[in-house]
């Protein structure tokens, strides 16, 4: 008994001496107590109401009656097979594609190599569901290639549909898996590549058989991510789905259309479960495996793409870069004539509708104050992590980067379960908007402030304290300068991605709040193609302005975020 007691005094002792040295500063012992509370009221309590919902638990006795309903019921089957099967064959594609992109583009230094990067990476600046509307634009039932193909072979095609849900899906993700193996691709290994081809393999045996490899921990993070990402797309399949059920949008449907929160919990849960296991899996289980791929003479050029290889390559490139920027210009068409494929005049009238520009408005002032949360608590998140003996804190940071990891529809459901009664009655306000936001984008600004956070000397703090500052003076004289790079860095990624954020936001819109990318969503629900190419143009041009800002902050800070 005793024996048992010394040990557990001696696992309490690091906690309680952790407790004691944050309390040595009280400020940020407070800072850090509320930082945690509005974490776990932000970020954790919503999944958690989703999951007890699920049961019953909040109406009712303990029951798993929701969960035998939904796997005695076709059609939630069905919505879980469709979700699934579109997600992999999704990932599939976009995994395939992004490592034929990105050996194209991390193998020629030319500028058309960087012009289809930048054209690779576009996708970003849109909301999810404008390629939905673009393939509308050509393949719907009117559509301008649907239209040719009607009059020239009469055939009657449509795209909407499990298909145009697939292809929407691999142009919206394709950045995200673009941008993670074109990194692991660069940072290849670059002499076991000529090593190979110095031994007599040929260039293809060299990229399946030493390429590849070495870049599995980036092909395998993005397949996961992409995977998950389209699992739980929720617009495209409202858009260009055909009715034909999905997970995400079946689940917003049962919210705003039925009212019944207890069976959007459990397809809620469906859509839960699989980010969890990948979140988990990539931080704990995949962080380590980059540096099989960084060490040594990483970072060199790369051999040139040659011959056959060569023409593949660039062909499969350029075949899929003009249709990304295919889609874009149907968006931009569309937004400047009177029908497109119709009536190609010239006009300006889908600029004119003022609630869009209300929309739009609400947008920004919800992107931007939500912005500025998510990076300002975030950076002094990252502070407190990188610099504070903080009790618990792995955990803390674990659920804060999972904020990030939390698909939107679930996280929506979860804030209309949380915030549409006592205590935190908050919905239909624009404070709402503003704390989702923030929280769900928390984990960037987290990020950049750790990263920032590793880049200074504690020598400064400390020759400052020497010098007789004490530690408030200390952080808000040396250390908050130096991370306002940091700070406006995340503030401008956070605002951007904001912007074009749905899937949880369209969850807690009201009339009075309503957002441009849900505005949008809902004029190409009514197919009113027009005015939702032209707010997508102007959210677009923003957003790209964001960009713009962004890469220069990078420049001059060195801060990636």
């Amino acid at each position: 008994m005793e024996i048992g007691s010394q040990q557990r005094s001696l696992q309490t002792r690091p906690f309680l001496r952790e407790w004691k040295r944050l309390w040595s500063e009280p400020l940020f012992a407070i800072a850090t107590i509320i930082l945690a509370l509005s974490i776990i009221i932000f970020i954790v309590a919503p999944v958690f109401a989703v999951l007890l919902k699920s049961f019953g638990i909040g109406t009712g006795d303990f029951t798993v009656a929701n969960y035998e309903k939904f796997f005695q019921t076709s059609y939630y089957i069905n919505s879980l097979l469709n979700s699934v099967k579109a997600a992999l064959i999704s990932t599939a594609a976009v995994v395939l594609l992004s490592v034929v992109v990105s050996l194209y583009v991390t193998r020629s230094q030319s500028f058309v190599a960087k012009t289809y990067r930048g054209i690779a990476l576009l996708p970003l600046v849109a909301p999810p569901f404008i390629f939905s509307l673009s393939l509308i634009i050509l393949l719907g039932r009117n559509g301008v290639v649907t239209q040719y193909l009607n009059s020239w072979f009469g055939w009657e095609f449509s795209i909407y549909g499990f298909w145009g849900v697939v292809f929407a899906q691999i142009i919206g993700y394709f950045p995200v898996g673009y941008m993670l193996v074109e990194s692991t691709l660069r940072t290849t290994n670059t002499s076991l590549e000529q090593a190979s081809q110095d031994l007599g393999a040929n260039q293809w045996k060299t990229i399946f058989n030493i390429t590849i490899p070495l870049a599995k921990s980036g092909i395998i993070k993005a397949g996961l991510l992409v995977f998950v990402m389209a699992l739980a797309d929720f617009s495209n399949p409202m858009i260009i789905g055909g009715g034909l059920p999905f997970l995400a949008s079946d689940a917003y449907l049962l919210v705003v259309g039925q009212q019944n929160i207890e069976m959007a919990a459990v397809l809620g849960v469906f859509l839960i479960v699989p980010s969890l296991l990948v979140f988990i899996f990539q931080t704990y289980f995949l962080k380590d495996t980059n540096l099989e791929t960084i060490s040594g003479e990483s970072g060199g050029n790369n051999a040139p793409l040659k011959g056959t290889v060569k023409r593949v390559i660039t062909t499969v490139t350029t075949i899929f870069i003009a249709f990304i920027s295919l889609m874009f210009i149907m968006v931009v068409l569309g937004a400047f004539v009177k029908i497109i494929g119709i009536n190609n005049a010239f006009t300006l009238e889908h600029f004119s509708n003022q609630t869009g520009w209300d929309s739009l408005y609400n947008s920004i002032v919800v992107s931007f104050f939500g912005a500025l949360l998510a990076a300002g608590l975030g950076i002094l998140q990252g502070f407190l992590f990188a610099r504070k003996a903080i009790p618990g804190k792995k955990l803390l940071e674990f659920l804060t980067l999972f904020g990030l990891a939390v698909p939107g529809t679930v996280m929506g459901i979860g804030y209309v379960l949380i915030f549409n009664g006592p205590p935190f009655f908050l919905t239909g306000t624009v404070m709402l908007l503003v704390l989702n936001m923030a929280f769900r984008k928390i984990g960037v600004g987290l990020e950049a402030g750790i990263s920032k956070m590793h880049q200074i000397d504690t020598s400064m703090e400390e020759a400052s304290q020497d010098l007789g500052a004490g530690p408030y003076r200390t952080f808000w004289s040396v250390v908050l300068p130096l991370l306002t790079p940091a700070f406006v860095a995340g503030f401008v990624y956070a605002f951007m991605t904001a912007m074009v954020s749905i899937s949880s936001v369209i969850f807690l819109v009201s009339p009075g709040t309503n957002l441009a990318a849900t505005y949008i969503l809902n004029l190409a629900e009514q197919a009113r193609i027009g005015m939702a190419s032209a707010m997508s143009f102007i959210l677009i041009v923003i957003v790209l302005g964001c960009i713009g800002l962004l890469k220069i902050l990078e420049k001059k800070s060195g801060v990636k975020v």
